[in-house]
Formats: C-alpha cells, structure tokens, sequence
C-alpha cells in the first residue's frame, strides 16, 4: 500500500470531532448564563435589602417626629416613589413613674413582598413636665 500523497489527504474534523467540540461549548455557555442570571438575581435581592434600610429609617423618622408631636400611633406611605410600600407604628410608655418620657415603638414597614418589624426607644423630656 502506498501513502497518499499530500494533495490527495483528506485534511478536517471528523464528525466525532465536531460533536465534542460543540459539546464542550454548549456547556460553557450553559454556564455563563447560570453565572449571569445567578448574578442578576443577587443584585435584586441586595437592592431589595437596601430599599428596605432606606426606609426603614426614613419611617422611623417620621414616626418620631410624629410622636414628638403627641401622636402615639400612625400610619404613611412614601408616596409615588415607593408604591406598595408603607409603614405604621404604635407607642407605649415603658414606666411612667420611673422613666417618664421614655416610651417603646413597635414599628412596621410593609413592603410588596416583604415585611419587616422591629422595635426602638424614644424619650419625649416634654412629658416629663406635664404632670
């Protein structure tokens, strides 16, 4: 048997070859795009959280301003900004006689998926003096 000369040699992938290859490819884009969309999904959830400590705080805010007001319970909302999203809280003095002024707030934020509690302390010097 002779050897083919080099003008006649079948030069190529064979067919085994070119399924592998595109095997080995399918996969890696398979997962990038898990990688991706893994990615978006994190960066939701992160900017959930961060809306969720921003106002948190804003209503916490104004629930004492409120209280500082004489209001020992409420309710707001964010407005247009935050659609879905609002808040309410409820106050009680902690002890009259010993600490007056110093009330706990039961606080709630209500959000369209979530919703956090939680509670702080305000002290109102004013009701100190109108007894």
């Amino acid at each position: 048997m002779s050897k083919p000369s080099p003008k006649h040699s079948r030069a190529g992938f064979t067919l085994l070859e070119v399924v592998i290859a595109l095997a080995i490819l399918g996969t890696g884009m398979v997962m990038l795009l898990e990688s991706h969309f893994g990615t978006l999904s994190l960066f939701s959830d992160a900017q959930d959280a961060a809306t969720l400590e921003i106002l948190s705080k804003q209503g916490t805010a104004l629930a004492e301003v409120e209280i500082l007001t004489g209001e020992t319970s409420g309710d707001g909302d964010f407005g247009e900004a935050y659609p879905g999203y609002s808040y309410e809280y409820m106050t009680e003095v902690i002890d009259e006689f010993e600490l007056p002024g110093l009330m706990r707030v039961d606080f709630v934020l209500h959000a369209p998926s979530d919703e956090v509690e939680f509670n702080f302390r305000v002290y109102d010097g004013a009701m100190e003096y109108e007894k």
